[in-house]
């Protein structure tokens, strides 16, 4: 339960959107029921895009349909732990897109690129997000920036969201805004 939720969307007609748990080593859990019926109900999904709303640790997901609603499924989930990084390019681009970050938190190993434009006419907020399950910090955290530098940091606590520049290491850092209240996730359909 370590790892963030993607959600896969379909394209060609109205159909409910995929929403799965990974697992680690390569396997997936189907979780579209834990979500609820606006989650599940048929769409034609385009666009998809990723954004902690709230400042609390877990992503929101913004989901746009063809000639119809966009929908904002706000995650309020789980006491699981989190680390959200933001970027601050030197030599590399301003944003740091192209980075790629490896994380060790416990026994956990995650590796995640800062990409930009991932979804049909969508962006994403420019950062990661790291779900750390019940560790309360990141034990070892690597950067390796577009420009080819390496920055190495160790021992970041979880539960807010860091700023690293090139070359500098963490420059500020922010806990989160507020609690989260369980796992129910409620959905808000804007025209």
């Amino acid at each position: 339960e370590n790892e963030i939720e993607r959600v896969q969307k379909r394209v060609a007609y109205a159909e409910p959107p995929h929403l799965f748990r990974n697992l680690g080593g390569g396997k997936f859990r189907e979780v579209i029921q834990q979500m609820g019926a606006a989650f599940a109900s048929p769409k034609v999904a385009r666009g998809t895009a990723y954004a902690d709303i709230d400042n609390d640790g877990a992503l929101d997901i913004l989901l746009t349909t063809n000639g119809g609603r966009v929908w904002l499924f706000h995650n309020e989930g789980g006491t699981n732990h989190s680390l959200r990084v933001k970027f601050v390019g030197t030599k590399s681009n301003r944003d740091g897109i192209g980075a790629v970050v490896r994380v060790n938190s416990g026994n956990d190993k995650q590796s995640q690129m800062l990409r930009s434009g991932s979804s049909y006419l969508s962006q994403s907020e420019l950062m990661l997000t790291f779900g750390l399950g019940s560790q309360t910090k990141v034990d070892t955290l690597e950067v390796q920036w577009p420009s080819g530098q390496v920055d190495k940091l160790s021992n970041i606590p979880g539960d807010q969201t860091v700023t690293i520049k090139e070359g500098k290491g963490v420059i500020a850092s922010k806990p989160y805004g507020k609690p989260r209240t369980g796992n129910v996730r409620r959905a808000t359909a804007v025209r």
